[in-house]
């Protein structure tokens, strides 16, 4: 436990994000040593004032509480997880504003570097449905494990084919792992976590906000080597997900639907961004793509570039 009570009592601070914690670590070296700091010197570093260091230096005096917080999660069968843990996800690791923390829940004893995120509408259509259904379940029989959002609508379908297919899938929600919602996901979220893990960035007691929610997809997305958009609107949840995707330089595949719907209007709006497109009736495709190494390193050199392939 050494250390993880001292991240856990710097998350605890109002204003003290992914960001700021990097600059706190860059300045001081270690966790504790931000907490052994004068105010002073936390108020010069940049992007800080003297209200935030006082914030910091007031949770120093709890740590003893932030101890016993890890614990009483322990027993409830959560981990605690700061960045400087080996169980600490390795590709979410990398992206630039990766959770200080993260609590987890589940039976996956290693976090696969493949792993692809399947998003999009909580209003799918049937096709989207069964279009989601057999591309989670083609992905994980490929060895791959789905990461989603545990959402109704697209979420819920990726999570079940991977569940169908006696697969690993990954949730993560925008809300602490003891508050599940909807509360109608509860025995979706104990499904997942029989073969599988749920991934939370809040410890204390969170509401799954819009803003939540939204800053829970960089996080999807920075679990991935590739993030897939099925169905979405112009303007939907699963369209700042492949955002994310794109400034964390991972790669995006987005549904490319020939009917006019709503719905794939967010696909083809990727598409024209230059995501890859996918073909519904062609998924084994996309899965050799995904499945495959070799290919799969050529095309994130390529895209790294700025390059597209032609994959299909």
């Amino acid at each position: 436990m050494a250390g993880q009570e001292f991240w856990f009592a710097l998350a605890s601070v109002d204003g003290v994000g992914p960001m700021r914690i990097k600059r706190l670590i860059n300045r001081f070296g270690t966790i504790e040593a931000i907490f052994d700091a004068e105010l002073s010197e936390i108020a010069r570093v940049p992007l800080f004032n003297p209200l935030l260091a006082a914030r910091i230096l007031k949770a120093r005096i709890r740590v003893a509480e932030f101890r016993r917080h890890i614990k009483w999660f322990k027993s409830r069968d959560i981990d605690i997880l700061c960045t400087e843990d080996e169980d600490y996800p390795t590709q979410l690791k990398e992206i630039s504003n990766a959770p200080p923390i993260l609590c987890k829940k589940g039976n996956l004893p290693q976090m696969s570097d493949k792993a692809v995120a399947i998003v999009g509408t909580t209003s799918p259509t049937d096709l989207g449905i069964l279009t989601t259904l057999e591309l989670s379940t083609r992905l994980t029989q490929a060895g791959v494990t789905v990461v989603s959002g545990l959402a109704v609508g697209i979420d819920t379908s990726a999570h079940l084919g991977a569940l169908s297919a006696n697969g690993t899938t990954i949730g993560v929600v925008g809300s602490d792992l003891l508050s599940i919602h909807p509360s109608e996901k509860r025995e979706l979220a104990d499904q997942i976590c029989e073969n599988g893990v749920l991934f939370s960035e809040h410890p204390f007691t969170t509401q799954p906000t819009p803003a939540n929610l939204v800053l829970r997809n960089r996080i999807i997305s920075g679990l991935s080597i590739a993030t897939i958009v099925v169905e979405e609107n112009e303007n939907g949840g699963a369209i700042r997900a492949a955002a994310f995707a794109l400034e964390q330089d991972r790669l995006v595949f987005a549904c490319n639907w020939e009917n006019g719907s709503r719905l794939s209007e967010g696909p083809r709006k990727l598409i024209q961004q230059g995501a890859y497109p996918i073909s519904p009736d062609q998924l084994d495709k996309v899965v050799d793509v995904l499945s495959d190494p070799d290919q799969l390193e050529k095309i994130q050199a390529a895209h790294l570039t700025g390059e597209q392939m032609d994959l299909f």
